[in-house]
């Protein structure tokens, strides 16, 4: 690649939303990355944005954008049903690609972009930027040095925000499960990809999913109650098993937000326990709090020194995708993780032990 990275972006809205908030916000001071271009849901939308942004290029579709001489890397930040259809156009072109995570609908759709990406040899990212979080990262330092002695087993307990009582208009899509979108995917593929990240993925699950909602109230921007929407994304997940490494591993996720325990995910070794907390279940974006004992010594807390802002796990991610030999999350990791889900949901539905591919 080029020293510098000319990115042609998909879904950057001057209305602010998660691109703005964890794309651009780094982007916009990188010495490594530059938006060249804009492509929106409508031109006018696509205009302004590159008003707000200060970009020079916009355009009213991705086939467009990606066939700027000018862009070899496009990413794409939209809703989870959007994803395929417009990435698509750029991998034709054979430009590199950033895709948020979900990267597609289902399975079928993640094998079918990877499967493209391959065989025009670019390459990809997908965003679970969970990965390099710092408490993440030293649990992994910690567990790799021994210090945890042999690992017995690891629990997961978190708070998925969405999938409540009630939803804003703008996000009434991840009710839908058909949508991709919902708490499993979301929710449990960043939480437990950054467990597998750490641990080692499962070597057999079983799992259950629940609506203990039926239906959830809709509301506009002021807050007011539209109307109540069936609630088809699950929000009750849980699912244990042993991990490859042979540590028992076990995970519960709830939709909605509580005064109690929103994260809290704990390993346990021979020689020491991991522990971490915090108040949002979305270890991607949030800036929990992690804790060790060693030896059978009281908890401390493991001092990790973070900027607290939407932007830092999303900005690392960019900063390790443009090295020679960066630790990132490739579409083919992504594969893994969409395997992994369909597992839970095979488990759900039959009611039996479930494995799946580990590798790519």
């Amino acid at each position: 690649m080029s020293s510098r990275i000319n990115i042609g972006f998909i879904g950057l809205s001057s209305k602010g939303g998660w691109a703005s908030s964890a794309h651009e916000s780094y982007l916009k001071n990188s010495s490594i990355y530059t938006i060249k271009a804009i492509a929106n849901s409508t031109i006018e939308s696509s205009k302004s944005s590159a008003e707000a942004f200060g970009v020079n290029k916009y355009y009213a579709t991705s086939e467009e954008l990606a066939q700027d001489p000018d862009i070899d890397t496009v990413v794409v930040s939209v809703k989870v049903p959007l994803h395929k259809s417009l990435i698509m156009p750029a991998l034709l072109q054979g430009k590199n690609a950033i895709v948020e995570w979900p990267l597609g609908r289902n399975l079928q759709e993640a094998e079918e972009l990877t499967q493209l990406a391959r065989s025009k040899g670019v390459k990809t990212m997908v965003g679970l930027q969970g990965r390099q979080s710092s408490v993440v990262k030293k649990m992994k330092d910690i567990i790799s040095s021994g210090k945890l002695g042999k690992i017995l087993s690891t629990h997961l307990y978190a708070g998925g925000i969405l999938w409540g009582p009630t939803i804003d208009e703008s996000k009434s899509y991840i009710a839908d499960i058909e949508n991709g979108a919902n708490m499993i995917t979301v929710l449990g593929g960043h939480s437990l990809d950054a467990m597998c990240y750490v641990l080692g993925e499962f070597e057999s699950l079983t799992a259950t999913t629940h609506n203990a909602r039926k239906t959830i109230e809709l509301r506009d921007e002021k807050g007011n109650k539209i109307r109540d929407i069936p609630l088809t994304s699950h929000d009750q997940m849980s699912v244990s098993g042993v991990l490859t490494s042979g540590a028992y591993a076990s995970a519960h996720l709830r939709g909605g937000s509580y005064k109690g325990t929103n994260l809290l995910w704990e390993v346990e070794g021979t020689h020491g326990e991991l522990q971490v907390r915090g108040p949002n279940g979305h270890l991607q974006l949030s800036f929990p709090t992690l804790y060790a004992s060693f030896d059978g010594e009281d908890m401390i807390e493991i001092a990790v020194h973070d900027e607290q802002d939407t932007h830092v796990n999303v900005g690392r991610a960019y900063d390790e995708f443009a090295k020679e030999g960066g630790l990132y999350p490739t579409w083919e990791d992504a594969v893994i993780r969409h395997r992994m889900i369909e597992a839970i949901y095979r488990s759900a539905q039959t009611g039996t032990k479930q494995t799946y591919k580990t590798t790519y």
